[in-house]
């Protein structure tokens, strides 16, 4: 027994230096596999193992280069092989297992990253705070030589640091090699079983030997009572335990190589059910592509037509012209479609009326268009503005029937029926087309439907042109009609100007001037004469002022540049009631304002016009102007309970016999500054002259 002791402590440098390296090493290999990706818990807590098996390896090699260095052997600084500085890295090292210990154990509890790490920080914060207390305490209390307190903080370090390092690792070691056995990794599980008994026979009894000191129990248990009962340098005890831990991490380290290959292997089986999907899609894509290529023969088919169609009713804006081609072409290009006819009414208050037709002279027995029922289908669409069927005399909405495919491609049974389809607008031009289908026709797809429709909604665009173009050229011819009326007129008004001036105004002027010469020749010769004549002239110059100021005021009465648009209109108002024994009010909404003079006399002149027309066709026995200023619009509305009219018959008459010359008027004036003019009436209902113009309030 003696020899083997002497034996071991004459090579205690060699011992050193094994357990050193067997921390170290350990330490490496723990660093290299802790930057590798890795979902096991272990794996997060490593780098403070890493940290505490390198620091641990080099606080060994300091009392391996110690001793070297005390037998001469090793050229090192002595101030790197200061006792401070080894047990500074004993320290440290130890406080790493706690962090490791701490971590790993929140880590098994499934704590946040965050919250795990502030505890363990804190409590080996605490320990070396502990530590550190004691050794101030030590110093303080004993006074002891270095040699002496460098034992002490030895022991301290082990009994502070050390002993509750290594079993709160194994502890958490134990914990964590659950996990292992639950992922089939049994293996793993009992290495880290045998690296936790290892630290904790390492940590907790290895370290409860330390070198001898004065502190109890260092003074009785230490190193040197551990050789003399084992016969061993407690050295070696540590360094057969430190590379039993060595062995059994690295050994539990293959669980990292373990989950690459399990990974890997999930990786190529996913890849490999990528590619099968892949294949899948791809055919799949192969499969949409050709049936994305039928629809597009199809599609470009259709486009084909509506863009020839499209043209063809570009081509003129005549209404009837442009019907009967797009009939004709509609039959021609529709192998399906064997009839087609368009019903329209120009006004709602007119009937609908067959317009053009196309194909019924090919039918087997030639006839006329079937217009009776063609008005009942397009009566149900142009009311629901829908399209619908007519089969067998029954009309039924064609939506609800196309509704109820759950495939485009599902044919829809048609038999012998009639299409109607919705054309024009609902205010004014309504009709439909009505399409007749081929008796050899039994099934007509959706995509068809959808086709058809979008032809009448080009028809539709067609005819709303067309009406808007007609509309414009009548409104021009009306325009110009106006404009030759307006200048007739202005011509009757400067003869009956001139002649109210030569027969009246001019007559009584000649008088007045040969009464002026009679006068003054008798003032000498027959003063009483001269008197009388003159007395004569006065009244005479009287009557010819009076007809110079009516005519004056029929031409622009001087209240409205005086006093303004109200008081003219009342003026106005009490004159036309005095002259026709109609009663007539005036009604002001708002605050009398001046707005410009230019409005002011078309507002007046509008207001004279309707008057005018009362007065001349409506036979009414009561008128209201009602005028109002807004901030920003001027108001005026002429309403009268007269035997009222039709405006569209009167808007649109005969050429020749044109009725509405004051109205169209009216209109022209107030679109000259941006007003607006509506004329609202009903047979035996009155009328009302409603004008809306834009105003700046001066």
């Amino acid at each position: 027994m003696q020899v083997l002791t002497t034996f071991f402590e004459n090579n205690l440098t060699l011992i050193y230096f094994f357990y050193g390296l067997a921390f170290f090493c350990m330490g490496l290999l723990v660093w290299v596999e802790s930057r590798q990706a890795s979902t096991f818990r272990l794996a997060q807590a490593m780098g403070p193992l890493a940290g505490f098996g390198l620091l641990h390896g080099l606080h060994e090699w300091f009392e391996m280069f110690q001793r070297l260095g005390a037998a001469g052997a090793a050229n090192i600084p002595a101030w790197l092989l200061l006792d401070e500085v080894r047990i500074a890295h004993l320290a440290l090292s130890f406080s790493l297992l706690i962090v490791f210990g701490i971590r790993l154990i929140y880590l098994s509890r499934g704590e946040p990253a965050r919250s795990e790490k502030l505890h363990a920080f804190l409590i080996a914060g605490t320990l070396l705070g502990i530590w550190l207390i004691s050794l101030l305490l030590t110093y303080w209390v004993y006074q002891p030589p270095k040699e002496e307190f460098i034992s002490a903080v030895d022991a301290l370090s082990r009994y502070i640091l050390g002993i509750p390092g290594a079993a709160l690792a194994s502890w958490a070691i134990v914990l964590e090699q659950r996990t292992f056995q639950r992922l089939d990794m049994p293996g793993t599980g009992r290495d880290l079983l045998r690296a936790a008994l290892a630290l904790f026979i390492y940590g907790v009894f290895g370290q409860f030997f330390p070198r001898a000191s004065f502190l109890y129990p260092a003074n009785v248990i230490n190193a040197t009572l551990f050789g003399q009962f084992f016969g061993i340098p407690i050295q070696l005890f540590r360094a057969v335990m430190a590379s039993l831990i060595a062995i059994y991490i690295v050994r539990a380290l293959r669980a990292f190589e373990i989950e690459r290959q399990r990974n890997l292997a999930r990786a190529n089986e996913a890849k490999l059910a990528a590619q099968e999907e892949a294949l899948f899609i791809q055919a799949q894509s192969r499969r949409e592509t050709e049936k994305l290529n039928q629809e597009l023969q199809t599609a470009v088919h259709d486009l084909s037509l509506l863009f020839d169609l499209s043209r063809s009713l570009s081509a003129t804006l005549d209404r009837d012209e442009l019907l009967s081609q797009a009939v004709q072409q509609i039959c021609a290009s529709l192998p399906y479609v064997q009839t087609s006819l368009v019903i329209l009414r120009m006004h709602p208050e007119q009937p609908l009326r067959c317009l053009t037709h196309a194909g019924y002279d090919r039918l087997p027995q030639r006839g006329t268009p079937p217009c009776d029922e063609g008005q009942v289908l397009t009566t149900y669409v142009v009311n629901t503005w829908q399209p619908a069927v007519l089969v067998d005399g029954l009309v039924e909405p064609l939506p609800q029937t196309v509704t109820t495919l759950d495939d485009r491609d599902t044919p829809l049974p048609i038999g012998d029926c009639l299409l109607g389809f919705p054309l024009g607008d609902v205010a004014s031009v309504a009709g439909g087309l009505v399409l007749g289908l081929s008796s050899e026709m039994t099934l007509l797809r959706r995509r068809d439907l959808e086709l058809l429709k979008t032809i009448a909604s080009q028809l539709t665009i067609a005819i709303e042109n067309a009406t808007r173009y007609g509309e414009s050229q009548a409104r021009e011819t009306l325009r110009g009609e106006l404009l030759h009326q307006i200048v007739s007129a202005q011509e009757r008004e400067r003869q009956r100007i001139a002649r109210e001036l030569h027969d009246g105004t001019g007559q009584t002027l000649t008088a007045l001037g040969l009464g002026f010469a009679a006068a003054s020749e008798n003032v000498q010769h027959n003063p009483d004469l001269a008197s009388a004549q003159l007395a004569e002239l006065k009244v005479m110059s009287t009557q010819a002022l009076q007809e110079l100021r009516d005519l004056i005021r029929d031409l622009r009465p001087s209240i409205l540049d005086d006093l303004g648009l109200v008081p003219a209109l009342k003026s106005q108002v009490q004159l036309f009631e005095e002259r026709t024994g109609v009663r007539a009010e005036l009604v002001l909404n708002g605050r009398r304002q001046r707005v410009q003079p230019e409005i002011e006399t078309i507002v007046f002149r509008i207001a004279q016009e309707a008057l005018t027309n009362v007065a001349k066709h409506a036979h009414a026995s009561q008128v209201t102007v009602q005028i109002g200023f807004a901030e920003t619009v001027l108001n005026l509305e002429v309403r009268d309970d007269g035997q009222g009219f039709v405006p569209q018959t009167v808007f649109v008459a005969s050429e020749g016999n044109h009725q509405a010359w004051g109205l169209l008027g009216m209109q022209e004036r107030v679109a000259l500054v941006g007003g607006t003019c509506v004329v609202h009436s009903e047979p035996g209902q009155g009328t009302a002259v409603e004008v809306s113009i834009p105003i700046t309030i001066e």
